[in-house]
């Protein structure tokens, strides 16, 4: 990671802390490299195992998502293949 990122790293760990007891985050860079970071390594790890239960369950997380119920309506008829 260059420096640039790594100081967006510090700064989103810096809010975080200020606001969040408990924290953990992940991301990929578009190099393709994992990076995740935790404020303790035992509620980290916790929290991103619970984070891939819920996934796996198929339920809850994206509640506050709105999709589109008509998948004509989507915008990808706009794009040129």
């Amino acid at each position: 990671m260059d420096e640039q990122e790594l100081e967006i790293i510090d700064k989103a760990r810096d809010i975080l802390g200020e606001f969040c007891h408990n924290f953990a985050f992940c991301f990929v860079t578009e190099e393709g490299e994992l990076f995740y970071d935790f404020r303790d390594r035992f509620v980290g790890k916790a929290l991103f195992a619970a984070a891939i239960e819920e996934m796996e369950s198929g339920c809850g997380g994206d509640d506050w998502l709105d999709w589109p119920d008509d998948d004509d309506d989507d915008g990808w008829d706009m794009v040129e293949a």
